[in-house]
């Protein structure tokens, strides 16, 4: 008889309790963590605390301190009263798990922060998880852990922002893009073919008729005068080639160069630029440009040796074709020689991989 009243008892428990509405308790922790965000808005530090305890793990650097909410409020006022956000992004959906019982969750974010801080441009890609406990009815954070990007995986995020900007092309893109240019002495034609795996220049300047082509199948230069082809090209040959895939670098330079970093925010042709590093084929330094405020590529400097020789280049008169940003001119400078290229000719995705095979001058 007792373990029949037990048992009932226990049912009798079981049955008053309240089932948990995780989506509705998963909304709930969301407006916490929204508080954060308008406080950066409306500069509060208290309305920036409001979803934690008095005190709360901190986790950050590899230490965790406990620390107070009363000892944080004046230096997180002084940060915000300093901070100018541009531009907040969610980069992923928030990840909010709860326990079976209600009573503790975790939450993941991951944001994308630019601004300027005390008057210096800043980027930073951040990821974090909190735990909160429900106390009173209410959930709270009881700790944090924070986390800041590399400058390697900060640069793969810029640059994927960055081609969001121009319109999303994809790395199944082609592009062909003919060019009228001039050099000091005197004008010049200039084809370019790109997609991922392959590129082909072709060129008449002077008196000379020519193709290079790298790929992922063949590289090989052929001479269109002297009907002369090499199938073997070496290291130099090939960055030569994709120093002059203009546009392609401006959407993926990372298909032509290694190990991208963001070095820092600079200046460059007089406005506040990112400045992401690559190395090319032997190792040199390639530094791309990007703008600070609209995001769009601004130009590279190339090293050309190890004595300081360089070459800068820079990208103008940006337009819309198929939805896809291009630029329609580019300036080189080459010491003091200056090179100008407009594009006369561009067009999306009407190649295939024969064209980048052609023998045949495209150009006259």
């Amino acid at each position: 008889m007792q373990k029949e009243i037990l048992l009932l008892l226990s049912l009798f428990i079981w049955s008053c309790q309240k089932s948990v509405d995780f989506e509705t308790e998963k909304k709930k922790i969301q407006a916490q963590i929204d508080l954060v965000d308008r406080a950066h808005e409306s500069k509060d530090a208290i309305q920036f605390y409001q979803p934690n305890t008095e005190s709360w793990y901190d986790v950050r650097q590899g230490t965790v301190t406990l620390v107070k909410k009363s000892d944080m409020i004046n230096s997180t006022q002084s940060y915000l009263d300093k901070m100018v956000i541009q531009e907040m992004t969610k980069r992923d959906d928030p990840i909010i798990e709860i326990s079976d019982d209600g009573t503790l969750a975790s939450y993941i974010g991951s944001v994308t922060v630019k601004g300027i801080l005390a008057g210096t441009p800043l980027y930073w890609v951040v990821s974090w998880q909190s735990v909160l406990k429900k106390i009173n009815g209410e959930w709270k954070i009881i700790s944090s852990a924070n986390t800041e990007a590399d400058k390697r995986t900060s640069a793969i995020v810029l640059l994927n922002q960055i081609r969001e900007n121009l319109g999303s092309p994809t790395d199944n893109t082609s592009i062909y893009a003919y060019a009228q240019c001039k050099a000091p002495e005197r004008s010049f034609q200039t084809l370019v073919l790109s997609s991922k795996t392959d590129g082909r220049l072709e060129q008449i300047y002077d008196k000379r008729h020519f193709i290079l082509k790298h790929g992922i199948g063949s590289s090989w230069t052929y001479d269109l005068n002297t009907k002369s082809l090499k199938e073997d090209m070496d290291i130099s040959v090939k960055e030569s080639i994709y120093g002059h895939e203009l546009h392609w670098l401006s959407f993926w330079p990372e298909h032509r160069y290694l190990d991208p970093v963001l070095l820092s925010i600079t200046e460059f042709m007089n406005q506040t630029a990112f400045n992401i590093e690559f190395k090319d084929g032997m190792s040199r330094s390639i530094n791309f440009y990007y703008s600070f405020d609209t995001y769009i590529p601004l130009g590279y400097e190339s090293q050309l040796d190890d004595k300081g020789g360089k070459v800068s280049v820079h990208f103008e008169d940006w337009e819309k074709i198929e939805g896809i940003s291009f630029f329609k001119r580019a300036i080189l400078h080459h010491g003091d020689e200056i090179f100008e290229y407009d594009f006369v000719d561009i067009k999306m995705n009407q190649l295939d991989s024969q064209d980048f095979e052609n023998k045949i001058g495209l150009i006259n």
